[in-house]
Order: structure tokens, then sequence, then C-alpha cells
């Protein structure tokens, strides 16, 4: 690592692990708020999560959604760790991403269009960063070479 400090090396595992909680947060609350399977399957905004809800495959859904998102968000960051420039706009992005998903969750409770809203537009924000980031990136690598 070319950090100075252990920082990026706490992220690496702390962000990861955020992701996952925060997607265990959300779909505790969707199927607990939901309140029935039907409602789930009508007003879900995720077609993955009411395709396993449909099939009985929840468990295993969010069991391998889970470990997808730790592992996935470790190796992002354990491959941009060698670059500060892109490790904290990246870990800024799974932050947001983790918002998202804990926000997701709780959209059930408040059943609001602006709520709905926000979330979305966390959403919107996070996929303009990672355009923005790819990009820098390889404009970056097109002018070292």
């Amino acid at each position: 690592m070319a950090f100075k400090n252990d920082i990026p090396g706490k992220l690496m595992i702390a962000l990861p692990f955020f992701f996952a909680v925060s997607a265990i947060i959300d779909y505790s609350f969707t199927v607990w708020l939901a309140g029935t399977k039907e409602n789930l399957i009508q007003n879900e905004f995720s077609p993955l999560l009411v395709y396993a809800v449909r099939n009985d495959l929840l468990i295993p859904y969010v069991f391998f959604t889970i470990l997808f998102y730790f592992s996935a968000s470790y190796l992002v960051l354990k491959l941009l760790s060698r670059d500060e420039k892109l490790f904290y706009p990246a870990s800024a992005i799974l932050v947001l991403l983790s918002l998202a998903h804990t926000f997701g969750g709780f959209s059930w409770y408040f059943r609001s269009e602006a709520y709905s809203n926000a979330i979305l537009a966390i959403s919107a924000i996070t996929i303009m960063m990672a355009i923005f980031l790819s990009g820098w990136a390889i404009c970056k690598k097109k002018n070292v070479s």
C-alpha cells in the first residue's frame, strides 16, 4: 500500500462489512414491513428480490447477495488500494451504496414519495460518481502511457 497510515487497511474491512450489514438491514426491514408476501411482490422495486420471494428463495438470495457484496467490495478496494486518488472516491461510492440500501429498507416504513425520491437521488449521485471516477481513471492511464 502506498499510503502513509493504515486507514485504507481498516477501511478495506469496515466498508465491505458496512455494505453487507446495510443489505441485511434493507432486506430485513423490507420483509418485515411489507407484511405479506403478496404486498412485497406487488410493491418491491427490485426484480431479483421479487423473483426470490415468488420462488421461496429469499434466504439463499439474501445470503449470496451479502456474500457477494462483501467479497466484491473488498476486492475492489484491495485493487484500488495502490492509488490513493482512486481509493477514497471508491470508498465514498461504497458508503453511498450502503446508505441507499439502509434507507431503502426504511422506505417500507415511511412510504413517502419524497423519501423514495431521496433514495433515488443518492443512487443517481452514486452512479454519476462511479462514471466520473471510471472516466477519470481511464484518462489518467492514457496520460501516464
